[in-house]
């Protein structure tokens, strides 16, 4: 049995992702394409206000016994879940997703810390992904998954440089590979598929993470300082304007960037987010 072939053995493939996996070579990149929904944003950084809407009353249902026969029932598709991962909301209270599952390969890089990144790896379980976690400190992933799914067949967590083949990877079940937290980006590149996505966790952005996000078909940050936002200027071309505004996001804020259009979003973690991660933090 090859290293490949080991390793996904031991990364439980079945269980973090399972479909062939395209092999893309260090050298192709992926194309960028426009994978954020977003409204337009504006200079200031101002929450959503939230105001109660109106609640109109509705007719009520007329409700009795239909019948089909087998071939009828044929027709009925469950439709596969979105792919859209949604990531908060912007200035006009409208929902932020990001295409983070798609039917070719994905890299995507993530500037920030911990609690956004088991944000986003909690938000991609409830898509139905398969997630590996390539970390170099496991404990504080550890017993992650069998919290967030109440399995411990959908998540798996590995040595940051393991080399891992994923197969099995569908609309139903894609697969998300995440990179934890080193300056250099990713230690391992693996080939990817159909619905597999490569999530490079950056803490701090300096030049030596700069080839993550130049391959990325979206980027990800949260809030900032000077010598980052003016890296973040030179590898994504941003006006100072944007960059300063980079600076002044709050802690529970992320910026997207992809297909030449940003975003400014409030993350809004759920309840059940808040008492597992706690307070928004980078």
């Amino acid at each position: 049995m090859g290293d490949a072939a080991a390793a996904a053995s031991v990364a439980g493939v079945p269980t973090a992702a399972t479909a062939a996996a395209t092999s893309q070579t260090a050298t192709t990149p992926i194309t960028p394409t426009p994978d954020i929904t977003t409204d337009e944003p504006g200079p200031r950084l101002d929450p959503p206000e939230h105001r109660p809407g109106h609640v109109q009353s509705l007719p009520r249902l007329r409700i009795g016994h239909h019948r089909a026969d087998d071939a009828a029932l044929d027709q009925i598709q469950v439709p596969s879940p979105g792919t859209g991962l949604v990531l908060g909301y912007g200035q006009s209270r409208q929902p932020v997703m990001v295409r983070l599952f798609r039917p070719e390969p994905t890299r995507m890089t993530l500037i920030g810390g911990l609690w956004i990144s088991q944000v986003i790896a909690f938000r991609a379980l409830a898509l139905g992904a398969r997630l590996a976690v390539f970390t170099g400190r496991p404990g504080v992933w550890r017993g992650f998954g069998l919290w967030a799914t109440s399995r411990d067949d959908r998540v798996v967590v590995l040595p940051a440089d393991r080399p891992v083949v994923i197969t099995g990877t569908s609309p139903l079940t894609p697969a998300l590979l995440l990179f934890d937290g080193d300056v250099l980006g990713a230690s391992v590149r693996p080939p990817l598929g159909p619905w597999q996505t490569q999530l490079t966790v950056l803490p701090q952005l300096t030049a030596y993470g700069f080839p993550a996000v130049q391959e990325s078909n979206a980027v990800i940050t949260q809030r900032l300082d000077s010598e980052e936002s003016k890296a973040a200027a030179s590898v994504l071309h941003l006006t100072s304007e944007t960059a300063g505004l980079l600076q002044m996001m709050t802690e529970d804020m992320v910026a997207t960037f992809g297909g030449g259009v940003n975003s400014y979003v409030w993350v809004s973690p759920t309840g059940v987010e808040r008492f597992q991660f706690g307070v928004a933090r980078r």
